[in-house]
């Protein structure tokens, strides 16, 4: 009895350790919408499941690059945050090294970087014409502000097809 016991909690423990594992997506696109009508904006492949969020800071009013990763799991894809980039402190910014899901925090060339494993559920960005609002992946840059302001989701997909 203790041993089929032991035996099902060990099956159930393995497939929640598989379940739970994220690899880099092999194929997948970024579906950019509006966040309340939930319409369909524009859609752009990725090369490699990374892309980043450039924008002017609304205090500092200096640049700051945001860096993901798309990873796939069994449930689907999940958006990871591997890094912020930035050149002076502002409110809302990080400054410490015990920030949430912070890996370090150094300063490389002259710009603060933070390096992270953030895991964002729901990517929602707030765009504002004044702070220059981009994405970009590899060679390719999509102007988030060719839309009017207003919270854009990024939802992670196989294919723009």
């Amino acid at each position: 009895m203790k041993k089929a016991l032991l035996n099902k909690l060990l099956y159930c423990l393995g497939a929640v350790a598989i379940g739970s594992t994220a690899l880099p997506a092999s194929s997948t696109a970024l579906q950019i919408s509006q966040s309340r009508s939930e319409q369909d904006l524009q859609c752009m492949e990725l090369k490699d499941a990374q892309f980043e969020l450039s924008f002017i800071h609304s205090v500092s009013l200096t640049p700051v690059i945001d860096k993901y990763q798309i990873l796939e799991t069994n449930n689907g894809f999940k958006i990871r945050q591997t890094e912020e980039v930035f050149l002076e402190h502002g409110q809302g910014l990080p400054s410490l090294t015990q920030e949430p899901d912070a890996l370090s925090f150094e300063l490389i060339n002259g710009s603060f970087v933070l390096k992270m494993n953030r895991e964002i559920s729901n990517l929602i960005v707030r765009t504002d014409a004044r702070f220059e609002n981009k994405l970009r992946t590899g060679s390719k840059n999509i102007n988030l502000n060719k839309w009017p302001d207003t919270g854009l989701r990024i939802t992670p997909i196989t294919s723009c097809h």
